[in-house]
């Protein structure tokens, strides 16, 4: 019985040390088998009977591994397949997280470059309208400046007009040289308003020369005075025209010169609305590839916290195969032993069986 003993106190050790590992059969007891094999000895049943429970243990034992087995092979290929298919998640989530990165990239840099593109094109606009500005403030000025010359011109022509008429009457006897008098007053006005006094100086003197010889004037002397007036009409009126094409160039210099930068403000204000347009554009690239890179993050760490999850429960499933595996073959070893010191039992019994019967025979 010592044997048995020292028996019992392994397999109470053996389970001591693998209380964690899993337990597919509770009903399969090392003591009980134990307890049963030395109530058959006590018996005097056959080594066969004996030997029949240990099988049977062993059997139990194989098949339950056998059973283990398969289903480890089971998880096992479930862990490969969600340990490929978590992998391919998170490649596919770095993928559209790396091209999502570069566009997301070429956007901000494009939208960037078109504000940057749009502020220029906006300074340019505002200096251009600024010089559109001034075209038309200049023309209104010179505009205004030729209606006033206009004026005085015509009004020095008239009264140069008026001068030849008051001649024509003092030389048929109903006109007055007092009345000439004020004419050449008016006369010498608008010589200064459209500076051309040193013009008219040769008329004034003509005048002045009229009034010296009174009544007694003569025809030839009247003469010579209309012929100055209608020399000095010719003069004025030329400049005038000079004057009135000038103007006219001018006016169509400002007409070209409006006309270009309009044309220019036309080009800068549709460039300007193709840079909007194409700044819509970007931002709201922006705004889609940043919501495309916040969900590939998330892809790509959601599906890497789920592999370490089925990392740590498949090493989980391993470890207790791995137990479970090496407490069967404890328990086969015990049996193993178990069945080795029962067959010495037995032969030691059988030669003391035989000793004794020898024994016998030399006492009779």
């Amino acid at each position: 019985m010592k044997i048995f003993g020292l028996l019992l106190i392994i397999v109470i050790v053996s389970c001591t040390n693998n209380q964690h590992r899993l337990n597919y059969t509770k009903q399969r007891s090392m003591t009980a088998v134990m307890a049963e094999v030395e109530m058959k000895i006590k018996s005097h049943s056959p080594l066969d009977a004996v030997l029949n429970i240990l099988t049977q243990f062993r059997d139990s034992v194989n098949e339950e591994q056998v059973n283990h087995d398969q289903i480890f092979n089971l998880e096992q290929n479930e862990c490969q397949s969600e340990y490929e298919f978590r992998n391919a998640e998170i490649q596919n989530a770095k993928s559209t997280l790396r091209d999502s990165n570069a566009q997301l990239s070429t956007c901000q840099y494009l939208k960037m470059r078109t504000t940057e593109q749009q502020q220029v094109n906006q300074q340019q606009e505002n200096t251009f309208q600024q010089h559109l500005n001034t075209i038309l403030t200049t023309a209104e000025s010179e505009q205004g400046y030729f209606k006033k010359r206009s004026r005085q011109y015509e009004d020095s022509l008239h009264s140069i007009d008026e001068a030849l008429t008051i001649l024509e009457g003092i030389s048929n006897g109903y006109r007055s040289f007092s009345e000439l008098s004020k004419v050449s007053q008016r006369m010498l006005q608008t010589s200064f308003d459209i500076n051309k006094t040193g013009i008219y100086a040769p008329i004034f003197n003509a005048f002045i020369g009229l009034a010296n010889q009174g009544e007694s004037v003569d025809l030839s002397s009247l003469q010579q005075v209309e012929h100055l007036l209608n020399d000095l009409r010719s003069t004025i009126q030329e400049s005038f025209n000079q004057f009135t094409e000038s103007n006219a160039q001018s006016v169509g210099l400002f007409n070209l010169q409006q006309e270009k930068v309009k044309k220019v403000l036309a080009r800068l204000q549709q460039q300007y609305e193709r840079q909007q347009a194409k700044l819509d554009k970007s931002q709201a690239c922006i705004g889609v590839q940043s919501a495309v890179s916040n969900s590939a993050l998330s892809k790509q760490q959601r599906n890497e916290q789920l592999l370490d999850q089925a990392q740590s429960l498949c090493q989980t499933f391993e470890s207790e195969y791995n137990l479970s595996t090496q407490s069967r073959r404890n328990e086969i070893q015990l049996v193993n032993q178990l069945e080795q010191m029962v067959r010495q039992r037995f032969e030691v019994v059988q030669e003391e069986k035989v000793v004794l019967r020898q024994f016998a025979k030399l006492k009779y």
